[in-house]
This record gives C-alpha cells, structure tokens and sequence, in this order.
C-alpha cells in the first residue's frame, strides 16, 4: 500500500474461514452475524456481504442508521436492530424494514403505529432482561406484554431475546441460569411463543447455545477470542493494522523524544517516526508500556508519549530501516505477531475496544487470502 500512509487490512477469507468453525460447532444452530459498530471497525458493508453469501441469515446491528446503511448498500437479508431505538427513528426502521427490538408494551405500540402509518407490518423482537440488568421487560412480565402487542395492528412479533452477561467466564453459572430462564419462557408460553428465541453470544457457543434460535456472531467472527476455551486457538484474526515510516533520525544519547520529553534516548540509536496516533484510535495509553512494532520481522519499542498523529519508535543504529519499510502495528510480520490483546493488556482494556477505537481516518484494505 505504497501510497498509503497507514491502514487497515481486512482478511476477508479469515472472516469465511471463523464463520465455518462457529458453524461447524452447531451445525443446526442458525448465524446472526454482529456488525455492529462497523463490523467491529472491520467495514461493515463489506463483512455484511460476505458473511451473507457464506451462510449467516440475520445480521445484528446497535442504530437504525447503521441498518439503512447496509440497506442502501443494496444488502435484503434480515436484520435486527439489538439497542433501543429512539421513538423519532421507529419509522425510519420500520419504512427500511428493519426489525426492532422493544423492550415494553409502550414500545410496541409505537411499533404498530409506525406499521399503520407506512401501511406495513412492523417486525419487533422482545428484549428480556434475564440478569443482566441493562435492557429488557423482566421475565415475569414476558406473557402479558406479548399477549398485549400481538394484539396490536401493524406488529408482528418475531422473536424474543435476550444477553448473557457471563458467558465467557469460567464461572458461568449466572450465565445458565440466563438461559435456563429462557428456556422456561419458551415452555410457558407454548404456542404463543414467537418463532424465534435466542440468547447465545459467541462465548456461549460452546457450552450455552443449545436451544437457541441463533449463535449472535461478533467478536468470534473477526478471529478474537471470545474465553479462553482451547476451542478458540483455531480462530484466525481478521485486521492487521500498517503503517508507513515517515522520518528516520539517527540520534545521540541523552536526547528528549516527544511531547513533555517523557523519554530520553539511553544510547546511539535511530528514532523512526510513524504517522499514526490517537487520532486514529491507536490509544495514548500504549504510551511507556513495553509497547512494540513490527519492522522486517523484529520488535522495536515505542518510545516517549504517543501523539495524535505520530510516535516515535527507537532502533539501535546498527539495524537497517528503510522509508519503503512496512510497519505492523497489529498484525504477523515473519515469525512475529502482536495482537489485539497484547494491546488490549498493555492499556488495561479488552481487545474489543483495541479494534472498534480505530478510525475512519484508517483506510480499510480488503484481501481475500493472498489478493488485495
């Protein structure tokens, strides 16, 4: 990426290749792929199409406008809006055919008002609330509001659903009483029950998701571990995330690097500036934490604080850097590799947020296996 001067690279065939290993775990088991956030900063239009074309039925969304998007971009599979949505945004959701998740018989209602008023049947889903205590009607109140919105004109209840809160702990018996309490509710609600009902995440896949309608596909999906489960070495990270170097400077010892000359150089070296920073959500807390580079194979440590556009790596002089060099900032260069979670615990975060911080100013880069 010559012309570039830094971005990400999105491995689309690692994407294929995770799908088939949640897949082939629970054959029987529908896909909800999560893209979300931009498909977890990978690019959402593109993951949405291919995970589409290899096998997921539904995709799951946060926003309404991050479903018209995918819409517009002339995607027809189903999808589902998991957050709240604000009244004002229900008719745009219901006029895009977006499937809505409520979490009340108020918000049913605004549903089928939206329904009536387009002239069409508005798709909703039941957020339950089965421990974890952030959206959702209570169990005990499941009945009476579905027996209510089934009532209303305009609505059809699709589904219902809800979150596990535990489900990649080693501990994850809140987690089964989660899905117990959804099995129950299928139970007791019998013929009245909506035709889907779900609840698995990708940790829960292994041990939870029997039962489910769907395995709601995310962060397993872009090749992260979701547990520590064995099960999950076999996933193949999605995003590396390259640079261009910008400056080299051979420099003396005792020289300051970087705003408020946090670092000072302890010998001879050359100090290789790299135009990506915090601006690019490459996070200021990497700073003075051991955190490293990869250029033609071996690690280099950054050094001094990391700025909104730039920072510094240092190099021992007798080592050869070139302009024309790449730099991985996530990602494998030869026998090397740093990941999202070497990162992730270097600034005391989870390699979720490592990913979905990087910006738009990043272009994305899509290959599938070996071809840009």
């Amino acid at each position: 990426m010559e012309d570039l001067r830094a971005w990400i690279e999105v491995d689309l065939s690692a994407i294929i290749a995770n799908l088939k290993l949640i897949q082939q775990m629970n054959p029987e088991i529908g896909i909800m792929a999560v893209i979300k956030a931009n498909a977890y900063g990978l690019g959402a239009i593109p993951v949405a199409k291919t995970v589409i074309s290899h096998g997921a039925s539904w995709l799951g969304v946060a926003l309404v406008e991050e479903g018209i998007a995918l819409r517009e971009a002339g995607i027809a599979a189903p999808i589902l809006v998991l957050g709240v949505v604000p009244n004002t945004q229900v008719p745009l959701a219901v006029r895009w055919n977006l499937s809505v998740a409520f979490t009340d018989y108020s918000g049913a209602e605004v549903l089928a008002e939206a329904g009536r008023s387009l002239g069409k049947t508005a798709s909703g889903q039941l957020k339950v609330d089965t421990g974890m205590h952030r959206l959702g009607v209570k169990p005990d109140k499941v009945k009476e509001v579905l027996e209510k919105s089934r009532r209303l004109k305009g609505l059809k209840v699709d589904g219902i659903f809800t979150h596990l809160a535990t489900a990649d702990l080693s501990d994850d018996s809140e987690a089964r009483k989660q899905v117990e309490t959804m099995k129950m509710l299928r139970q007791e609600l019998g013929k009245d029950c909506p035709r889907l009902v779900h609840w698995s995440n990708s940790s829960g896949l292994l041990k939870l998701a029997k039962g489910s309608s769907f395995i709601r596909a995310g962060i397993a999906l872009y090749g992260l571990k979701p547990s520590q489960d064995l099960y999950w070495e076999n996933l193949i990270p999605a995003l590396s995330l390259k640079a261009r170097i910008s400056r080299i400077e051979e420099l003396e010892a005792g020289e300051p690097i970087g705003y408020a000359a946090s670092y000072y150089t302890q010998s001879p070296c050359q100090i290789i500036t790299i135009p990506v920073g915090y601006g690019d959500g490459y996070t200021r807390r990497l700073s003075h934490k051991g955190t490293e580079v990869l250029i033609r194979g071996n690690r280099y440590p950054i050094v001094g604080n990391i700025c909104m556009d730039q920072f510094m790596v240092e190099v021992p002089l007798d080592e050869p850097v070139s302009l024309d060099d790449e730099v991985v900032l996530i990602g494998r260069q030869g026998k090397e590799e740093i990941t999202a979670d070497e990162l992730a615990d270097k600034s005391d975060t989870i390699h979720y947020e490592i990913i979905t911080e990087l910006s738009q100013r990043l272009t994305r880069v899509y290959k599938n296996g070996a071809t840009i």
